[in-house]
Parts: structure tokens; C-alpha cells; sequence
């Protein structure tokens, strides 16, 4: 008896039910029995675990299993959606996203459910592409799981936490999660799910323009040297030398007074002709963001914010490769300059 118990547990993470023991030829007695002698334990009605199997991951698999006892979780899996899929905190737990409280095990289902003590339910349709399986269980993948949590009420700074901590570890990719979030954009006052990723991102300092102001705080400037961008910068800083502004010697200028001079003379007359020459994708790669950044996004987040980072590159740039402006060259060096 103890043996066929054994087995049975063993095919499904040390679990079994009462329902799935009959079949087995093993009585609700005879279980009883061998949870006296503590060779099983009973965690919920009807659900016994071998001891040793009993985990963090088990009140979710309890939960699970209670839907359909009588079916071994092998022939549930063949169709995952149809059998319940954790989804919600339950979701973001399996992943290991975040830090949500998950002390109610979530499932999504097609079809209305009676409710039952100890789970929360959700009906919603899932498609293939939105189920994944995590330790044996059927769970949303990390992508709906953000968008879920959202629609669900959570607060936008921890659902924010949760989708940065996904893309900083690859589980999901920006395109995915833009398309789950898309039913969602306008009631976040967002025009789109692209839009709406970038807001939560920015809610935790890693949207493209919050990326771009910490590297313009910090090392903007190594990291385009870095992407190869060492001709492009020069570039730029000559031709920001050429416009005729006062003030406009570089190698003179303090910081704050630079970051005027890229506000109110480079974004009105050279913003344009600034970031086609500068490849944005090599500047990812370099900079080695904490998340995977759309090129064209990032590309217009430091187009809007010249005055910002433009300063920073100019300082990080060696002195003997900062043309000196001619507005602040004598007019001996003017001439030299112009032959």
C-alpha cells in the first residue's frame, strides 16, 4: 500500500489526492493510516504529500490539484487552459517577480467557477502564446502576468517593478509585453501599449528618457566612445562650435552654462542633424543596460533631451579633440583655421 502511494505521489511533485488514491486501490482509511504513521501528510481536503515533498511551491500545487482531483496533473497539462492557469500574484510568484503578497493562490479559467475557500478565481480567455508551465504548473506567462495585474488594480509602481524585473532578466521581451498592455493603454491615459510600458518603466527608472538622464549623470559620453561613436561625437562638437553664439567656447564653459547652450542654441538649430550620425542601437549594446530598449525609442528620448546629455558627452570627450570655437578664437586664429 505504502509503495503504490509512493509511486503515485512520485508523478506529480510528491502529491496526490484521495480521488486519484481510490483508483489506485488505496481506501480514504488506509490513507488516513499512513498519515498517522507520518509516512504521508494531509495538507487540504482530500490532498496528502509525502513529507519531504512539501515546499514553498505546494499550497499553489494543492490549489491547483483541488480543481479536478480525480485526474492526474500529467492528463490535466494536455490542455493546460481548459485546467486552470495560476495567473495574478500566483503568477508573478512562480516566476519570482517582484514582491507582491501572494497568500491567496490566483487561477485563471475560461468558464465562470463557484468560488471555494482559499482561492481566488478569474475568468478570462488565454491564448496559446500566453501560457507557460513553471515547475510543473500551467502559469501566464511574465507578459500577461504585468498586464494582468494591472487590469486587477495593483498598484502601477509595483506592477512597474515587476515588468522591469521581466525584461532585466529576459523572461519577456518589450514587443510582448507592449502587446498585452495595448487593451489597457487608454484607460492608463496612455496612447498605446508601447506607451503605456514606457510610463510604468519611468515609474522605476528605467523607461528610454529615465535611462537616458542617469547615463547623462554619469558616463553617456564612455559609452558612445565605447559603441564606436568617436567620430560621430567629434562631429557634433565641431559643429556645435561652428554656430555663432556667444559664450559658445567649449573648453571654457561651466557645466551649467554648456547645458544652456545646448538648450537654446543646438535643440532649435541643430537638433535635427545631431542623432542621425550616432548609431542608437550600438550605444545599447554598449552601455549594457539593465533592460532590452526599443532603438527608435531611445533614439527619440535622446533627441528630446540634447540639452541634457550633450554636455555630458563634450565633457567626456579628451581636450585635444574639442574644436575651439571661433567665436572665442582670436581673429589671428580665425584665419589659420579658415586656410
Amino acid at each position: 500500500m505504502a509503495a503504490r502511494v509512493s509511486k503515485l505521489a512520485a508523478r506529480q511533485w510528491g502529491l496526490l489526492t484521495t480521488s486519484q488514491a481510490e483508483a489506485e486501490g488505496v481506501t480514504r482509511l488506509q490513507l488516513a493510516r499512513l498519515a498517522d504513521a507520518g509516512l504521508v501528510e494531509r495538507l487540504d481536503r482530500g490532498i496528502y504529500a509525502v513529507p519531504a515533498a512539501i515546499d514553498e511551491r505546494a499550497p499553489l500545487r494543492v490549489a491547483w490539484l483541488s480543481l479536478d482531483p480525480s485526474a492526474l496533473a500529467e492528463e490535466r497539462l494536455a490542455d493546460p487552459i481548459s485546467s486552470g492557469v495560476l495567473s495574478h500574484t500566483a503568477a508573478a510568484s512562480l516566476h519570482r517577480l517582484g514582491d507582491l503578497l501572494d497568500d491567496v493562490p490566483e487561477i485563471t479559467l475560461p468558464e465562470r467557477k463557484q468560488s471555494r475557500r482559499g482561492i481566488r478565481f478569474h475568468r478570462g480567455a488565454l491564448g496559446g502564446g500566453e501560457v507557460t508551465i513553471v515547475d510543473g504548473l500551467p502559469v501566464t506567462t511574465p507578459a500577461r502576468t504585468v498586464a494582468d495585474l494591472l487590469r486587477d488594480g495593483h498598484d502601477p509602481s509595483h506592477v512597474a517593478e515587476i515588468a522591469g524585473d521581466a525584461l532585466r532578466r529576459d523572461l519577456a521581451s518589450r514587443r510582448e509585453m507592449a502587446a498585452m498592455l495595448e487593451p489597457l493603454a487608454r484607460r492608463n491615459g496612455q496612447t498605446d501599449g508601447a506607451a503605456l510600458l514606457e510610463h510604468l518603466l519611468d515609474l522605476v527608472g528605467l523607461s528610454s528618457e529615465a535611462l537616458v538622464a542617469h547615463l547623462a549623470a554619469s558616463d553617456l559620453g564612455r559609452a558612445l566612445v565605447a559603441a564606436g561613436q568617436f567620430d560621430a561625437i567629434k562631429n557634433i562638437v565641431e559643429a556645435v562650435s561652428e554656430l555663432g553664439t556667444p559664450n559658445s567656447g567649449i573648453g571654457a564653459m561651466d557645466h551649467s552654462a554648456l547645458a544652456a547652450f545646448a538648450r537654446e542654441v543646438v535643440i532649435p538649430r541643430f537638433a535635427d542633424r545631431v542623432l542621425p550620425v550616432i548609431d542608437t542601437s550600438a550605444i545599447i549594446d554598449a552601455a549594457n543596460f539593465p533592460v532590452p530598449l526599443d532603438s527608435a525609442v531611445f533614439r527619440e528620448a535622446l533627441a528630446t533631451s540634447v540639452s541634457t546629455w550633450l554636455p555630458e558627452v563634450i565633457r567626456a570627450l579628451p581636450k585635444d579633440v574639442r574644436p575651439p570655437s571661433k567665436v572665442a578664437m582670436t581673429p589671428a586664429q580665425r584665419d589659420e583655421s579658415s586656410k
